[in-house]
């Protein structure tokens, strides 16, 4: 390692650059100047005994930064030192060229006055032609994330890191070489990925301005006004400046107050029939501030308990509390609040909004009849809730309704859960679009979450190609891997793009399981998950067929089971053996408490049982037991995805 020195650390375009290498006489250096993707000059350079100094000057083309890298070749023949023959060092030199820096201005006054008109003028110091930005930000906001005006001559001058690449010349001399070898470069980086660190009442207005882009010719200034909005305190003004390869940044602080000022403050939320207390505060900021008049003024959305109207005196520069007494009317929405104080020819003026919103959960009353041909029907019926919250939807079915409209935003919210919670709210979505007619933005939403459900799904994928019941699972849950897998081919199918390699180590992971299956008669239903493997299987064109056999053939069969394979083999291929498993096959499954104590498996066992009528050309018998089938599990996600699914 050899390791020199430059005279300075920073050099403008035209300096001169003195490098101080320590040498031994009789050999030779070679200095190449290298930037982030070229080399830019090499010299060799004799060398003598103690040091050698070489110097060289700089040029624009230098700038932000080159490297100076010098390989020493000692004679072959020395023995005064035992130094490698061939040393190797380099070290940055930083170059800066003053002709690349803007330098903008900013004239304005220091102090300025909310909901009055201020200017701001900007210029460049040396009169050269610029594009700039301008803003103006609320300093408290740009506190949090200690928001640094931003620099774009540090931004696009950064140090670049060398980009050449060096061939070494160790084969050349290694019969020589006696020294260690070591690394003594590496790779640098930015601080560019440094962490920065539906309608509702918009309850802080943020005090954000931002103008431009704006072009100011050579030599030339301009002028912008702008209307300070209501706010009080500290802000910053910025510019930002560029002009072909030339960058810059300008900021000031300003003040923004008033004599007299007003600050009201309210809760976060506020419910339909409560009461509250309004504190407002009054700033008097100059002494000929003495008697102030305070008037709040709400919306329709409150009432004044008592007076809205109170008086204050000051006697010195200072700030007192008045408090107002509101009542919330029975309506829910937006509330605005306006607080005007006066005092001669001062006045000053806030407002304020607030969520009114109800705290109570969603209540529906369903009012169903069935209604015989040629006959008419009449309800009366009262809107639940309070004034704003309230809808009615009416729908017309001659099946056991599927209540649509009221299942809809059920549906289409985003996936949230475990595997069976994700996939059942992704999965009917596949098929909403071809029983109901919806909108261009319903459409877009249920893509986006179709989307969001697909890449939610991968994160449950295990290494062996199983999926875990919840996200980080350590183990596979057998009947998750079927069901999200069962979803991800049918999204495949409506040409959705799925994750590379998921369906994939899926397939693996089921195939293997599937082999290796024998019934365990300690897991409730085992044959029914092994049957509807096989059946994702067969729909991802990769049929078991021996599992299918084995399973074909074993003794106590279940029901649910057996419609299952029953489809498995319709889909490989085999209608025949698919009508012998259900040739004899009732369509009745009693209600069952399965695993964890979950009801109403049978109702997703039916909803198989349709699909396989389905799949085998037998629409009549599905619709006749979509018929026999009550409201309440007619509206299950399974039955809701076939019905939708097969047009039932």
């Amino acid at each position: 390692m050899l390791t020199f020195s430059a005279d300075k650390e920073n050099y403008n375009v035209g300096d001169k650059v003195k490098l101080t290498i320590p040498t031994s006489a009789d050999g030779r250096a070679l200095l190449t100047l290298e930037s982030g993707t070229k080399v830019l000059n090499s010299f060799w350079i004799p060398t003598q005994q103690g040091t050698t100094e070489f110097s060289f000057d700089v040029t624009a083309e230098m700038a932000p930064n080159c490297y100076a890298y010098v390989t020493l070749i000692q004679p072959h023949a020395q023995t005064i030192n035992d130094l490698p023959i061939r040393l190797y060092g380099v070290i940055p030199i930083l170059v800066e060229d003053p002709s690349t820096h803007l330098k903008p201005q900013i004239i304005m006054s220091d102090v300025l006055k909310p909901e009055q008109s201020a200017s701001i003028t900007v210029k460049e110091q040396t009169g050269k032609p610029m594009t700039y930005t301008l803003a103006v930000v609320d300093e408290g906001l740009l506190d949090l994330t200690r928001f640094k005006t931003p620099d774009p001559w540090a931004a696009f001058y950064a140090r670049e890191a060398l980009g050449v690449i060096t061939w070494d010349i160790f084969d050349m001399v290694m019969g020589a070489f006696t020294g260690e070898l070591d690394r003594i470069l590496s790779i640098g980086g930015d601080k560019d990925a440094v962490d920065k660190g539906g309608l509702k009442a918009n309850r802080f207005k943020p005090m954000v301005k931002f103008f431009g882009p704006f072009e100011l010719k050579k030599g030339a200034t301009k002028t912008h006004t702008f209307t300070v909005p209501q706010y009080v305190g500290s802000a910053r003004v910025m510019v930002v400046a560029g002009d072909n390869a030339k960058y810059g940044n300008a900021e000031k602080t300003v003040s923004i107050r008033k004599p007299l000022m007003a600050l009201a403050t309210m809760p976060r939320v506020v419910g339909p029939g409560e009461t509250l207390k309004v504190p407002v505060s009054i700033f008097a900021m100059e002494k000929y501030i003495k008697n102030v008049s305070v008037q709040i003024i709400p919306d329709n959305m409150f009432k004044v308990d008592g007076s809205s109207l109170r008086n204050l005196v000051f006697t010195q520069i200072g700030d007192e509390i008045v408090n107002f007494d509101l009542k919330v009317n029975e309506v829910v929405g937006i509330g605005k609040i306006k607080v005007i104080a006066t005092s001669g020819n001062e006045k000053a003026v806030y407002d304020i909004e607030i969520d009114v919103r109800n705290p109570n959960p969603k209540v529906v009353d369903v009012v169903e009849t069935i209604i015989q041909p040629g006959k008419t029907w009449n309800a009366d019926f009262n809107l639940v809730g309070i004034s704003g919250t309230n809808k009615g939807t009416i729908e017309v079915s001659s099946v056991p309704p599927l209540n649509l409209e009221k299942r809809l935003n059920y549906l289409i919210e985003y996936p949230h859960g475990c595997i069976e919670q994700t996939t059942s709210s992704v999965f009917p979505q596949l098929f909403l679009s071809e029983l109901i007619d919806l909108n261009v933005s319903k459409k877009a939403l249920i893509e986006k979450n179709i989307k969001a459900g697909i890449i939610m799904l991968k994160s449950f994928q295990l290494s062996n190609g199983g999926l875990g019941y919840w996200q980080g699972a350590q183990y596979p849950d057998d009947w998750g891997t079927n069901y999200a897998g069962h979803f991800m081919l049918e999204a495949e199918a409506k040409g959705y793009a799925l994750p590379v390699g998921f369906i994939s180590n899926w397939k693996k992971f089921q195939k293997q399981k599937a082999i290796s299956w024998t019934y365990n008669s300690s897991y409730y239903n085992d044959d029914l998950i092994q049957a509807y493997r096989l059946y994702t299987l067969a729909l991802a064109k990769a049929p078991e067929l021996g599992a299918m056999n084995k399973l074909y053939e074993s003794k106590n069969l279940s029901l649910a089971a057996r419609w299952r394979l029953a489809a498995a083999y319709q889909i490989a291929g085999k209608p025949e053996i698919s009508k012998k498993l259900i040739a004899n096959a009732i369509t009745y499954i009693k209600p069952y408490l399965e695993m964890w104590y979950t009801y109403g498996s049978d109702t997703r066992d039916k909803a198989m049982i349709i699909e396989t009528l389905c799949l085998l050309n037998q629409k009549t018998k599905a619709v006749a037991l979509v018929k026999e089938i009550s409201t309440k599990m007619s509206n299950n996600e399974w039955m809701s995805r076939y019905r939708c699914k097969y047009h039932l």
